[in-house]
């Protein structure tokens, strides 16, 4: 550095004005001695002896270019230039409002005042005025770019990533727009704007206007490269022919590709993207895709269950409980079909309801008649609430053994070793349909479970305990149909095979295996 420039530092440093202004300059700049380095230049020109003079704001809004304003976040500096009648400063800044929606008007007048001392703000003012409202700001970052030496991308990018901090996707859209019609293919940067762009319109259920698909579909593949799950996500379900929320398969690809897109939508999956294994499961499953494999189907299937998939849970215990065979398959059924059910699946809901036997009566009734039960005989009373909960036979609500049969999600009832027959004496699964259910369950347990003084066993054996109940039920004037289910044999029988069952239930079997 030169004597005389080092001279001017020191006087700087001393508090002299002047000397203030035009070392930030020369470093804004790079010239006279002095090298080119922003940051330091705007340290030198927002020092409290000069930042609230107009000079200091205009060196900085003039001396930068827009983009290098933006990033070094100056933009309050090159407003309150522009408001004070720097014609560059109200070009710049009228440039930058055009990046956002709705204040074309504001940036139009600043392009209007401009335009006296500046024929590039004439010709932007003029592309305002004949221009389309999306080729507005593409235009005039080109214009700047041909004249001024801009950085029209970088431009666009720092405002699109503006929008994407704070969610607005209208103005992203906007801002990616001008960015692919000012260069031939996307960067990096680009490129992670573009698929952030997606993921938002996808959540918002928005369609993408204005940028090729071409341009998106390489974005895509760009990020995919680059670890971006989403885009792997994307990409996969795009080429399979999945739309991503309201967005069209044909908005992000320009042709599908099922054995690629199944590939990433394995990608996908296996990174944490849960469900993408209830896409692979379908495109599996559909005998007229290319991809079809049967097992595989099942196997996706169950890992987007066991990932927490309501939808893929109902389907596989569906499927499950349709095939199933003995008691433990229909229990693993069943508990697929309570998870989703849970989650509030509909289908799964009324899948459970066809397991239960319905039990007549009036529920406020019955609960009056089981109350008075429970002061004479609460071991009955405590049966009672269970058959009317779970739809019990009477021979299953007075042989069920609540300790070995609770389940996390309901009662097996069974085998009944007070009966003969094989059929009438076979275990039955049977889900609960309410926090009620399970809650008298769990105190029934407790209940039984507890320890009887001397060993009394007042229940005694089957003949002993039906003999009770008749005579509770004449005291009380109370009828069997109030708290136990009612059907034969052969009906019953049907909630304990799969394929019999599934006959019984083959349309709310269809709707939740479609769904």
């Amino acid at each position: 550095m030169r004597k005389q420039d080092i001279k001017l530092r020191v006087l700087a440093r001393n508090g002299d004005v002047g000397a203030r202004l035009e070392v930030g300059r020369r470093y804004l700049l790079g010239v006279e001695g002095f090298p080119k380095h922003a940051p330091t230049g705007i340290d030198y020109l927002t020092h409290p002896s000069v930042r609230d003079l107009p000079v200091a704001r205009t060196l900085v809004a003039e001396c930068l270019s827009l983009s290098e304003l933006l990033l070094l976040g100056q933009q309050d500096a090159l407003r309150k230039a522009a408001l004070a009648d720097s014609a560059l400063a109200q070009l710049k800044f009228g440039t930058y409002l055009l990046t956002h929606m709705g204040r074309e008007a504001e940036a139009a007048a600043y392009y209007a005042r401009a335009a006296l001392a500046e024929t590039c703000a004439t010709r932007a003012l003029s592309i305002c005025e004949s221009v389309g409202d999306s080729e507005r700001l593409p235009n005039v970052l080109r214009l700047l770019a041909d004249e001024k030496q801009e950085n029209g991308c970088a431009i666009a990018e720092f405002a699109a990533r503006e929008a994407q901090a704070v969610g607005d996707l209208p103005r992203l859209q906007r801002c990616v727009h001008a960015a692919t019609a000012l260069m031939p293919k996307p960067t990096s940067a680009i490129s992670e704007l573009v698929v952030a762009m997606v993921q938002m319109a996808e959540h918002a259920s928005e369609s993408l206007r204005g940028i090729p698909v071409e341009f998106i579909q390489a974005s895509l593949e760009l990020q995919n490269g680059q670890g971006n799950l989403y885009a792997t996500y994307a990409l996969g379900r795009a080429l399979s022919g999945i739309t991503c929320g309201s967005l069209e398969p044909s908005s992000l690809t320009g042709s599908a590709n099922l054995r690629k897109g199944t590939a990433l939508l394995l990608r996908a999956a296996d990174a944490g993207e849960d469900e993408a294994w209830l896409h692979l499961h379908k495109l599996n499953s559909d005998h007229r895709c290319s991809v079809a494999n049967p097992q595989m189907a099942r196997f996706f299937l169950e890992k987007a269950a066991q990932c927490g998939q309501a939808q893929a849970q109902r389907k596989l215990g569906a499927l499950m409980l349709r095939e199933s065979g003995s008691i433990t398959e229909s229990e693993q059924a069943i508990c697929w079909l309570y998870r989703s059910a849970r989650q509030g699946d509909p289908h799964a809901k009324q899948l459970l309801n066809s397991l239960v036997l319905p039990v007549s009566g009036n529920d406020s009734a019955a609960n009056v008649a089981i109350e008075e039960l429970e002061r004479s005989d609460p071991r009955l009373a405590t049966r009672l609430r269970l058959a009317r909960h779970f739809g019990l036979t009477k021979l299953e609500a007075l042989a069920v053994e609540p300790a070995q049969g609770k389940r996390p999600w309901g009662l097996v009832v069974g085998p009944n070793p007070f009966i003969r027959q094989i059929r009438l004496a076979a275990p039955r699964a049977i889900p609960a349909l309410s926090d009620e259910a399970l809650a008298d369950l769990e105190r029934a347990v407790t209940f039984f479970g507890r320890p009887r003084p001397n060993g009394d066993d007042s229940e005694g054996n089957m003949r002993r305990r039906s003999d009770n109940q008749l005579r509770a039920f004449e005291r009380h004037n109370l009828h069997e149909s109030m708290f136990f289910a009612t059907v034969n044999s052969t009906v019953l029988d049907t909630f304990r095979v799969g394929p019999k069952w599934a006959f019984r239930t083959r349309q709310t079997l269809h709707l939740a295996l479609a769904a």
